[in-house]
């Protein structure tokens, strides 16, 4: 296995140059201007909040984590607790960043803008610069997570020395499946918390905000008159730059750590050193050729001259970043398989079958991005559907992206299927894990392509709450409006990744505990399935329940606010503080029992019906989470761009201030209050809780075989 060697310290190098690149992109951000004194004040404002909100949230799950730790210290591998808090530290250390780059960077993009319109400079250069400004702030967001996962995993694995690769005579559970799955876990839990707290946060905010100072009061977008304004710019920074590099984040660690597991399940058993190695190294590899490969696209997405559409910038760097990958699995197949004996018998192939199966795996991811952008898109004719049917009500508005959201699904689970069934012909379970792998391996693009919505909108927020000219608030619109469907494919990514991802981890689990197949005419396994969905919705009902109730008195405190004539007047400023802390609280208060139900139900299925009954409850998870991920994510996704066409002044004959405009524009602000909830709090959270639930027995399979308390028949 010396090979791993020389593949361990490589990667350390790419993370090294990765962390320098990364470090002269933030010099250069920091030294952009600011803008005026109103702008500086106001950034400084959301950048403080941030890092209140963070810290408190922190304080929580810290507690939750030595808890977690110490039990899978004692009770799974020693050293996987040390593991688990690797990870831990990993996704804080990108959450942290993302925090503090995405809170300089939305000044300064909306200062490029303004600066250039001071200039007198065309639209399309004014676009440019400040897309160009975005982006370089955003893929610090995308690489820093891409490289501390891989260099987390790297640690985690070269200290763990090659000896810890087998199963050891009297042990129940193979010390590197334990490190690798509690290493996952680790980055699971961190993203849990923060898309549940920080989605809490933002959508009450957002809903509060919405229906209250848009509805109500007919305020525009980001008037600093509405008190929940400043908590708004807060949350997009708490769910949509931390959560969501949280949530990708934690996805694309659980592809390598999968393929690892998987690898060593199928040769490690076998003490094939030859093949348990090169099956070892090929996601190392691949990860690394995809975080160079999303440099230069990212780079290039940030140099450009010229643009009409910031979307074709993003999307030429996921064109370059998916190339550079592909290129890399094909050379890494070729040197790692080409030898004879490297490929088994299940590689139909030869030593082109993990190459064939990342491309299963890249061309599905493509193509979810794509299904989901043809349904969410401002100029997609859904997103002009839902604009138009606004003008006939909200509640026909609501329902018909609804209906796009349920339609959506069929196409993108299709997609995962397919590809799932054609990588595993291609290469067995290895395969099947890869494709999850390919799919995610250059996820520092789709990351920042993330990152870049939220950074638009908050620019676009100060420069509307700062009175800069109209025609800076339109460039970052613009931007921000790409980000939406860009966020949509994001989530595509974070779904179908995590579909193809369990889907391989109940193969694994099944190797694991010494099963063969899930027989579903038993009636525990049945039993399981029926658990495992039933599970999935109400946790989706619980998390709908407690963003409304936080909505709700958010709602209240807008209302009891604008009771005051001076601040309806904007005389008075409103008491934004008051906003921050209803949906801190809110968002505090309910961020531990998601996770404590996703842990918890793990563990007792597990040790009291048996490994077979948790079998089954995957699959329930599975076949029930996957189309409500989609159908949530697609439908808020499509509601929110339905009403930024009103905003962007798209709608022909309703542009504002026209006749008809207020009752249209209102009816899709409360489609798009019911989208806030489904696509930020719930959509994001189904996939995390699917591979939490995948892991955790992915780990402990062996010990809910021997440790069974109650068998089923």
């Amino acid at each position: 296995m010396q090979i791993l060697d020389y593949v361990y310290y490589a990667v350390l190098g790419i993370v090294a140059i990765t962390g320098l690149y990364m470090f002269t992109q933030y010099r250069g951000v920091k030294k952009m201007s600011e803008g005026n004194d109103k702008m500086i004040d106001l950034a400084a404002r959301i950048r403080s909040g941030s890092k209140v909100f963070t810290k408190a949230m922190y304080r929580r799950i810290l507690v939750a984590a030595a808890v977690l730790a110490l039990v899978i210290c004692f009770f799974v591998e020693h050293w996987a607790g040390l593991a688990f808090l690797v990870g831990l530290a990993m996704t804080t250390v990108s959450v942290l960043v993302g925090m503090s780059v995405a809170t300089y960077a939305n000044v300064r993009a909306a200062a490029t803008a303004l600066k250039g319109v001071d200039d007198g400079l065309k639209e399309e250069q004014i676009c440019a610069r400040t897309v160009n400004t975005t982006v370089k702030a955003s893929q610090i967001c995308g690489l820093i997570v891409h490289s501390s996962s891989l260099l987390g995993l790297t640690l985690v694995v070269l200290f763990s020395g090659k000896d810890n690769f087998y199963l050891q005579e009297g042990a129940l559970i193979i010390p590197i499946v334990a490190r690798l799955t509690a290493y996952s876990i680790g980055w699971s839990i961190v993203a849990l918390f923060c898309r549940v707290a920080g989605g809490i946060f933002t959508k009450a905010a957002d809903i509060g905000a919405d229906l209250i100072g848009k509805v109500f009061m007919h305020f525009k977008e980001d008037d600093p008159k509405n008190p929940a304004v400043l908590a708004d710019f807060v949350g997009d920074i708490a769910d949509d730059v931390d959560g969501n590099q949280a949530d990708l984040g934690e996805s694309f660690t659980a592809t390598p750590v999968t393929t690892i597991v998987t690898a060593v399940n199928m040769y490690g058993r076998a003490s094939d050193p030859t093949m348990l190695a090169v099956a070892v190294a090929y996601p190392f590899i691949l990860a690394s050729g995809g975080l160079i490969s999303s440099i230069i696209g990212l780079f290039y997405a940030s140099h450009a001259k010229e643009s009409k559409d910031p979307g074709k910038q993003i999307n030429a760097s996921m064109y370059i970043a998916a190339s550079g990958a592909l290129l890399t699995s094909l050379v890494a197949s070729y040197f790692l398989f080409a030898n004879g004996s490297s490929a088994p018998a299940e590689f139909k192939l030869g030593w082109s079958s993990p190459f064939w199966s990342t491309v299963c795996g890249i061309v599905s991811g493509v193509a979810i991005g794509m299904i989901a952008q043809h349904y969410t898109d401002l100029e997609s004719r859904w997103a002009k559907r839902v604009s138009e049917m606004a003008q006939k009500g909200s509640a026909l508005c609501a329902s018909l992206s609804q209906s796009a959201g349920w339609i959506s699904c069929f196409a993108e689970i299709a997609v995962v299927a397919l590809f799932s069934y054609v990588a595993s012909l291609i290469a067995g379970p290895y395969g099947r894990s890869v494709m999850a792998l390919g799919m995610l391996s250059f996820v520092a693009q789709p990351i920042s392509a993330d990152a870049f919505g939220p950074i638009s909108d908050n620019a676009g927020g100060i420069a509307e709450s700062c009175g800069l000219p109209h025609r800076v608030r339109t460039i970052t619109d613009k931007n921000d409006a790409f980000g939406n469907s860009s966020a949509a494919v994001g989530k595509g990514f974070a779904i179908g990744s995590a579909a193809a991802v369990v889907l391989s981890q109940i193969t694994t689990y099944l190797t694991a505990y010494g099963g063969t197949s899930l027989d579903f005419n038993k009636s525990n396994v049945m039993f399981g399935a029926f658990i495992g969905g039933g599970l999935i919705a109400m946790f989706c009902g619980l998390l709908a329940k407690y963003t409304i109730d936080a909505a709700g008195e958010m709602a209240a405190e807008c209302r009891k606010q604008f009771k005051d004539p001076d601040i309806v007047s904007g005389k008075k400023l409103p008491d934004s503080d008051a906003c921050i802390h209803i949906a801190t609280v809110n968002a505090l208060r309910k961020m531990v029992s998601p996770v404590l139900i996703t842990v918890g139900a793990t563990l007792f299925i597990g040790f009291v019906f048996g490994p077979e009954t948790m079998g089954g409850t995957l699959v329930g998870v599975e076949l029930v989470g996957l189309p409500l991920a989609i159908y949530f994510s697609n439908a808020g996704g499509l509601a929110d761009n339905g009403k930024k066409r009103y905003e962007a002044n798209l709608v022909k004959g309703y542009e504002r201030g026209t006749e008809g405009y207020n009752a249209a524009y209102d009816a899709a602000v409360v489609g798009d209050t019911i989208g806030d909830w489904e696509k930020d709090v719930v959509a994001v959270s189904i996939d995390i809780f699917m591979k939490i639930m995948g892991t955790l027995a992915m780990m402990l399979a062996p010990l809910f075989a021997a440790y069974q308390i109650l068998p089923m028949m």
